[in-house]
């Protein structure tokens, strides 16, 4: 829990040359003093510490900060403790807490400073994940719009309905685009089973989209169904040599995601009406069909099994 110089500094110096003996301030006598003193030398010390190592004056001082909020728990786990001890009938109870003070005044440094960096990393994974999620809607978007350029003829959402057809189209018409729509949609896959909160700001964007937006986002992913064209993506060099990891990720994880996708549209709004989505199998059969958000119903947007392996 201490390690290094302070262990000295707080238990021997401080605690009982400085403040026992010198003062006569310990667990008996005053602990709210002895508490408070100890708390301010350890976030002085923790300050120093990080100036030296080059860490950033913020961080520093922060810590100093987060050790004056550390007194009132370190009291309350004095107290608890005190009468936990009490009730079990243990002799020379503020003995035992004087020996234990270094501890305690630490062990409450240590949880408010988890909440504290716990606060400051959930923002920073927020602030990536922002980041992150709008560069890559802003290329499945782009992409949304080269398919409506390449068929200015054609319902594109329908097109995406049907993994297996818009495979079969770009592969003649441009396999550029049809790689660009496999890899956002894996990327994408990857960002929400591993990247910290990515979920939060995905379910979040999610509900600050449009309703066409949200249908051109999940109708995008279905082409994840597409076993045997991804996989020979990853045997061709999709991400070099060593694919054998990825590989297995994307195959034993994208039905899970897709299931997610599945819940997380039902919680996000109704989506325009549209001809039936459908989870087409891999190897182009049918799964059962459903429509994908009407408006006199609940929205139930890509509904259906899972695909079957190729």
């Amino acid at each position: 829990m201490y390690t290094g110089f302070s262990v000295p500094l707080l238990d021997w110096l401080v605690k009982i040359v400085a403040l026992d003996r010198g003062f006569g301030i310990n667990a008996h006598t005053n602990v709210l003093a002895l508490y408070s003193i100890m708390a301010l030398v350890n976030g002085l010390y923790i300050m120093s510490h990080n100036l030296l190592r080059g860490l950033p004056k913020a961080a520093a001082f922060g810590n100093l900060l987060r050790t004056v909020l550390s007194i009132p728990l370190a009291l309350a786990f004095n107290t608890a403790l005190s009468l936990l001890m009490a009730k079990l009938g243990v002799p020379d109870v503020d003995g035992v807490l004087q020996k234990w003070a270094t501890v305690i005044s630490k062990l409450a440094s240590d949880c408010v400073a988890a909440i504290i960096e716990g606060l400051a990393d959930r923002r920073s994974n927020v602030r990536l994940r922002e980041f992150d999620y709008q560069g890559k809607l802003k290329q499945l978007f782009d992409t949304y719009a080269r398919l409506e350029l390449l068929h200015p003829t054609q319902d594109v959402a329908k097109l995406l309905e049907s993994p297996e057809r818009l495979v079969r189209e770009l592969s003649k018409e441009s396999r550029e685009l049809l790689s660009t729509v496999i890899v956002n949609a894996l990327d994408l896959m990857y960002f929400w089973l591993y990247q910290p909160r990515a979920r939060t700001v995905l379910t979040r964007l999610m509900r600050e989209m449009s309703r066409e937006e949200r249908r051109a986002f999940l109708l995008s992913q279905l082409v994840l169904q597409r076993e045997h064209e991804i996989s020979q993506m990853f045997l061709d060099g999709l991400v070099g040599r060593n694919f054998a990891k990825a590989l297995s990720f994307y195959l034993d994880q994208y039905r899970d995601y897709l299931e997610d996708l599945q819940e997380l549209a039902s919680q996000t709004g109704p989506l325009p009406p549209a001809s039936s989505s459908e989870w087409d199998s891999p190897d182009g059969g049918d799964s059962s069909s459903e429509t994908v958000g009407q408006e006199e119903a609940p929205p139930a947007p890509l509904e259906s099994s899972p695909p079957s392996a190729p």
